[in-house]
């Protein structure tokens, strides 16, 4: 019986041993994070949207990007994003190995989840120039609820509204700015967005309001292959580990969700208290090199204003910094050596703004070429040649301005930006930013006209909106 129960231990340790030495071992794919290293790249899906991953400037941006972008060059490879909004096909694209990561897409079944990274507030939101704030979970009923294809927000709905009867569609080929757009445009009544998501909305669309939180500390997280090894889920975690060592972690978070220089017009109040007290510091070089790149003063200092409230030490939330907010790349284009120096930077502006003109197509109208050069100023003339393609298959004057507002605002609906040449643009923001910039000017040129001190002459080519 000794003998029975000695062998027994002895094979049960040789069991567990053997158990933990192949406890990570896959016949296909026990390394997922060899593979990535050999092949110098990681593939890694998100979506389109002002949280994870958007272009301005001509440059990649978003929450989600600076993070994948940043653990890319922690692991020495090159980094390919790859953008979907259906779940079930990221997830069947992620297990078959067509691609190697799902990042912060609310995926919660089927995959291996990674370190969480963050954690989010759900709301349930409406539009307060058609509906009143509901009262209770029961006044959704009978409503229009439209969410994005994410288990999570699924989650969320379902788990708040357990006990009720409430229908819902889920989008499975859209993303959250075209539900915010269903909203705004009245044709639906609510959907789920997260509070980074709402932070940013508001900014331009404050009819937008909470009608419930509906879930809190929820977690934002990454998905990698469910039949992995743990390598690769030791990597990421080993990243995330050296970015909370150093603070950066955080200060990636602040860059984007904090109130520096968003796109909101500060009020006229604001504006003259600026003019006041700021503006005399920058007149004569704003002035100077207007007239040296043949612009009116009064709109190359609203642009100024639009881009940094006029701030040489300003730093915008997509990370570029000075008085006219030029990228590294656009001030090298314009043979700026310091765009933080704040003469140098206007001088910057003033010279990029007149390249943008110079290069527009004849087809613009002239009332109106100042508008598409500014609009590039924010989101990079390519994006505005997609949303000029757009009208000219709708056989409108995609030369004219108030034509084309239309049209940038489909750079961020899928059914359209998939159909372009350059994709995903964040239109209601450069619509925005344009909206500013000739409110800035309004009122400049109704000031400037009060004052006889002042040279009146403005340029042919700038349309007077007051």
């Amino acid at each position: 019986m000794i003998k029975f129960l000695t062998r027994i231990f002895f094979i049960s340790i040789f069991i567990s041993g053997l158990l933990f030495l192949v406890k990570d071992y896959n016949p296909f794919n026990k390394n997922d994070f060899s593979r990535i290293i050999k092949n110098g790249e990681i593939r890694v899906v998100t979506r389109f949207g002002p949280t994870n991953y958007y272009e301005i400037q001509n440059e990649e941006n978003g929450y989600t990007y600076d993070l994948i972008s940043d653990f890319a060059k922690f692991i020495g490879v090159k980094l390919k994003v790859i953008t979907m909004d259906n779940l079930q096909q990221a997830k069947i694209a992620l297990n078959n190995r067509e691609v190697d990561m799902l990042a912060n897409m609310g995926v919660v079944n089927d995959v291996k989840i990674s370190y969480s990274y963050n954690k989010v507030s759900h709301y349930i939101v409406y539009n307060s120039d058609y509906m009143i704030k509901p009262n209770q979970i029961s006044d959704l009923r009978k409503s229009r609820i439209e969410i994005i294809d994410s288990s999570s927000i699924k989650d969320s709905f379902n788990i708040f509204t357990k006990n009720i009867d409430i229908n819902y569609t889920i989008a499975k080929d859209k993303n959250i700015d075209e539900m915010i757009n269903l909203l705004k445009d009245n044709e639906i009544d609510f959907t789920v967005v997260s509070y980074n998501e709402l932070q940013i909305y508001n900014k331009y669309y404050p009819q937008i309001k909470i009608a419930f939180k509906i879930r809190e500390n929820i977690n934002s997280s990454w998905a990698i292959p469910e039949n992995t090894s743990y390598v690769f889920e030791n990597k990421i975690s080993e990243y995330f580990t050296e970015l909370l060592k150093d603070n950066k972690l955080k200060n990636i978070y602040m860059k984007h969700f904090t109130d520096k220089l968003q796109y909101t017009f500060v009020g006229t109040r604001s504006f003259l208290s600026d003019l006041i007290n700021i503006f005399p510091l920058y007149e004569f070089h704003f002035k100077k090199y207007a007239d040296k790149y043949q612009h009116d003063w009064r709109l190359l200092a609203s642009i100024g204003y639009q881009e940094s409230k006029w701030d040489k030490d300003a730093v915008s939330y997509t990370g570029v910094r000075g008085l006219m907010m030029l990228t590294k790349n656009t001030a090298k284009e314009v043979k700026i050596k310091d765009r933080e120096d704040p003469v140098q930077s206007i001088e910057g502006g003033a010279k990029y703004l007149r390249k943008l003109l110079n290069n527009l197509p004849e087809i613009i109208n002239n009332k109106d070429r100042i508008w598409f050069a500014i609009a590039s100023y924010n989101i990079g003339f390519k994006h505005i040649e997609d949303a000029m393609q757009m009208a000219n298959e709708d056989n409108v004057d995609s030369g004219d301005w108030t034509v084309l507002e239309p049209y940038i605002l489909k750079l961020s609906q899928s059914k359209y930006y998939k159909k372009t040449k350059y994709g995903y643009a964040r239109g209601w923001e450069t619509l925005k930013y344009v909206q500013n910039i000739r409110q800035y000017y309004d009122i400049l040129v109704f000031l400037d006209s009060q004052d006889n001190t002042i040279n009146k002459q403005i340029d042919n080519g700038i349309p007077d909106t007051l």
